[in-house]
């Protein structure tokens, strides 16, 4: 029996140490998980932080899209009455008498002018053709400007016209103005749509980074579930071998009691029956004789 408790001893030196090895990867693989996820938790915050970001942006292009749109509107309407006003302005300027000066003269030389630049143009010329070719363009335009110059002169004094040039540079400076802060908030457009898609690709990136860190956690919990499970089942078969060992101990002692006070007996035995023979026994045998109940 002895052998088998020393076997079963050294077995249980054996499962100790598995259970210690399964407490040690099933804390280690716990306290691995529990980093992986602080590490997907904060990249989750940030995917959170950055899609508001986006939203916010994304809310500010529309915003300045409908802007732009509605100015756009504006804008075209100042051009429409723009427009309207040159063609007044032309209607009075051209039906307006101004002394010393025929605008049907000033329309017949315009369009000799222009037939003059196109025969330079379009037609092969010589030398000499060409000179008095650009000596009338030149003298022509000459001409018509001084006229126009003239005119511009005296309707400058005219009233009607002093009012449509009015409201003309009004609504060519609102049409203008508008012009130019279009272009400013369609460039500010075209800066938040790259911020935007730079983002959306940062976001991309971390968000897998989460999804990378969150298998990792997925992956050491389960590790350490497992651990816990061998270490749960380890310790199970530790106890069993320890009440197994204890019973054989016990065993082992009640044998060994029972072994001793056989011997007691038998010595005893011996003893009483000298004592009855009538021999001198020492006051070691009397007591041997008294421990076994003979006495």
């Amino acid at each position: 029996m002895s052998d088998l408790l020393q076997e079963f001893e050294q077995k249980r030196e054996v499962i100790r140490k598995i259970v210690e090895e399964h407490i040690k990867k099933r804390n280690e693989a716990s306290q691995e998980s529990h980093g992986y996820a602080e590490q997907r938790d904060t990249l989750n915050a940030k995917v959170r932080e950055m899609r508001d970001d986006v939203k916010s942006k994304i809310s500010e292009k529309n915003s300045l899209i409908e802007t732009v749109q509605k100015m756009r509107s504006d804008k075209e309407e100042h051009y429409k009455k723009l427009a309207e006003y040159r063609k007044e302005f032309r209607k009075i300027r051209d039906s307006t008498n101004i002394r010393g000066i025929d605008a049907k003269e000033i329309r017949i030389k315009e369009r000799e002018l222009q037939k003059l630049e196109n025969k330079q143009q379009t037609t092969q010329l010589n030398k000499t053709e060409e000179l008095k070719v650009v000596s009338e363009i030149k003298k022509l335009t000459n001409e018509i400007k001084k006229l126009k110059k003239q005119r511009d002169v005296e309707l400058d004094s005219n009233d009607k016209i002093r009012e449509v040039n009015d409201k003309i540079e009004a609504e060519r400076s609102q049409g203008e103005a508008l012009k130019k802060e279009i272009e400013e908030i369609s460039n500010k457009i075209t800066i938040i749509s790259e911020e935007i898609n730079s983002q959306l690709q940062q976001l991309d990136e971390v968000r897998k980074q989460a999804d990378d860190f969150h298998e990792q956690f997925v992956k050491m919990s389960q590790e350490s579930e497992k651990e816990h499970e061998e270490f749960i089942k380890a310790k199970n078969d530790l106890r069993d071998l320890e009440k197994v060992i204890f019973s054989l101990k016990a065993k082992t002692k009640t044998t060994k009691k029972k072994e001793k006070e056989g011997e007691l007996q038998k010595k005893a035995t011996t003893l009483f029956d000298k004592f009855k023979n009538g021999e001198q026994l020492t006051t070691e045998d009397l007591l041997i004789l008294q421990k076994a109940g003979f006495l």
